[in-house]
């Protein structure tokens, strides 16, 4: 009877402690004066996410949706309180304007967990600094040039898998497109010939699709959940695998020391890398679009260029940052020149256009094809950017506040290590800014069109200090990737294919989870 009455105890003093706890919890928004959406029990205002009932990208686009008129707001993920801004001249304070509160994306990584993890993207405070100035020279536009023709290659034999593939075939795009960025990538940032647009089961290209391969344990660590350490150890809740860390990780150290027994220069990323490694690349910018580069960085994050920076590189620091730019500019690139693809085949009319444009360029420049030639073709760039905006990979932003912040015209003070999101798909989706925002429509970037919306309206990139540093990378690679597609071809969207689009539930990324298929018809050679 003891016994008994006792557990009965132990239950109630449970449930009581449960219930306090949680109403502390969900009470955070009332106390600070913040307007809030009612949450659920334990899975707060991301049950359809967690239950993997909708995808991350939809459901924060949906909560931003529903949030209307308010320019900010406070979300539940889990027990865990977020604010989510919608307002413009918000999100300039926090990208820009008081950046020296929200360096930092919020996300909390064990070294000895996630070795690889010691990345640009997830680093902090005077580390991700010190890392960030260092690298400012590796995505200049001089250092795309250098890169160019190893892009070019691979862009060649994109085309030539396409001209291999038999008129009204269906084409899986999503895959053939992630093919073919898993060879830039791989041979930029690896120094690899990865040989995945040949063989679509080779070992990188495998590899790199169980690296992002959905993990419900990579999704809860992605939501920033409040899940104690202890446990995150316990259950290996990582944002990615481990395993697949480590096998990108050994390719990264026996090319370094491939490279440097050998003297062996490649005129890529990895090469970039070992040069701050040996410091044989000097700290200072070379050029004028570097000097510009690092003077802007240090506009938003405050200090000199001549000022102290100890930050030791490691073969392990470089492994990192090359696994990011793998899974950056892989899965981006390639769902970017995916999405662009399938529009064009819906859109015959901008097809033909773009089409018109590569050709006219390359003619007026004499069949010759380089970096400088790419520029010259703007309306590809506005067909590119318009992709962005329907679908940007990256659906959302987040930061976390290293003080208390007072918002600008309110009196609520955000609380020091408060979680703050950003909905980039729900704000490109947004009326106030793009009219009838499912239609595709270049124009939009028009340079006319361009300066009637807000700034901070179109943020595929993220804005500010954390701007994506390989945002020229990433366009140039996808770029590419559509000349070689477009300028042969013509292309329609099989009867084969499934609508609508469904979207992949991880790592708020806008990837679609379902084959995106296309048909082709060769045309006269130009």
């Amino acid at each position: 009877m003891y016994l008994y009455n006792s557990v009965i105890l132990l239950i109630i003093s449970s449930v009581l402690y449960l219930y306090w706890y949680l109403k502390k919890t969900y009470s955070f928004f009332e106390q600070h004066g913040i307007p809030y959406i009612k949450p659920t029990f334990v899975f707060g205002n991301l049950t359809d996410v967690i239950l993997l009932r909708k995808s991350m990208a939809e459901a924060f686009a949906d909560l931003y949706k529903s949030l209307e008129p308010h320019k900010f707001a406070g979300i539940y993920a889990g027990t865990k309180p977020m604010i989510m801004i919608r307002d413009p001249e918000l999100l300039k304070d926090i990208l820009i304007k008081d950046f020296a509160y929200f360096s930092d994306r919020g996300f909390n990584v064990d070294q000895t967990l996630e070795p690889l993890s010691y990345n640009l993207f997830l680093m902090k405070g005077d580390e991700w600094r010190n890392l960030r100035m260092k690298l400012t020279t590796t995505f200049t536009t001089g250092k795309m040039k250098m890169m160019f023709p190893l892009v070019q290659r691979c862009a060649e034999k994109f085309q030539k898998v396409i001209d291999n593939t038999p008129s009204h075939e269906s084409i899986d795009i999503k895959d053939l497109a992630a093919r073919y960025t898993t060879d830039v990538i791989g041979s930029c940032a690896f120094g690899l010939d990865t040989n995945s647009l040949e063989n679509p089961d080779s070992e990188f290209r495998m590899m790199g699709k169980k690296l992002l391969q959905f993990r419900f344990r990579s999704l809860l660590r992605f939501l920033q959940l409040n899940i104690p350490a202890k446990l995150i150890k316990l259950f290996n809740i990582t944002l990615v695998d481990v395993k697949y860390q480590n096998f990108f990780g050994e390719t990264v150290y026996k090319t370094i020391d491939y490279r440097e027994k050998n003297n062996v220069v490649r005129k890529d990323l990895l090469d970039l890398l070992i040069g701050l490694k040996s410091e044989k690349s000097s700290d200072l910018p070379k050029d004028a679009t570097e000097q510009e580069d690092l003077q802007k960085f240090l506009d938003g994050v405050g200090g000199d260029k001549d000022g102290k920076n100890n930050l030791k590189i490691t073969d392990e620091l470089l492994a990192a940052q090359a696994l990011l730019f793998f899974l950056a500019g892989f899965e981006t690139s390639s769902t970017n020149l995916c999405y662009v693809l399938f529009e064009l085949s819906q859109n015959e009319h901008i097809q033909d256009k773009v089409r018109q444009e590569i050709n006219d360029v390359i003619s007026a420049n004499d069949g010759q094809l380089n970096y400088d030639v790419l520029k010259q073709m703007t309306y590809v760039d506005m067909v590119i950017e318009e992709s962005l905006r329907k679908y940007p990979p990256l659906s959302i932003l987040s930061r976390r506040t290293s003080q208390n912040y007072k918002i600008r015209d309110s009196d609520v003070v955000i609380p020091a290590e408060t979680s703050i999101i950003v909905s980039v798909y729900g704000i490109h989706s947004d009326e106030k800014y793009y009219d009838n925002p499912q239609e595709f429509r270049p124009e939009r970037f028009t340079e006319e069109e361009k300066s009637k919306r807000p700034n901070f309206t179109y943020l595929p990139f993220g804005e500010g200090p954390r701007y994506c540093i390989g945002a020229r990378f990433a366009k140039l690679n996808v770029k590419m990737g559509l000349i070689y597609a477009l300028r042969n071809f013509s292309y329609q969207v099989s009867p084969k294919m499934k609508f609508p689009i469904e979207f992949d539930k991880n790592f708020g990324l806008l990837a679609p989870s379902n084959s995106v298929l296309i048909q082709r018809e060769k045309l006269n050679d130009y």
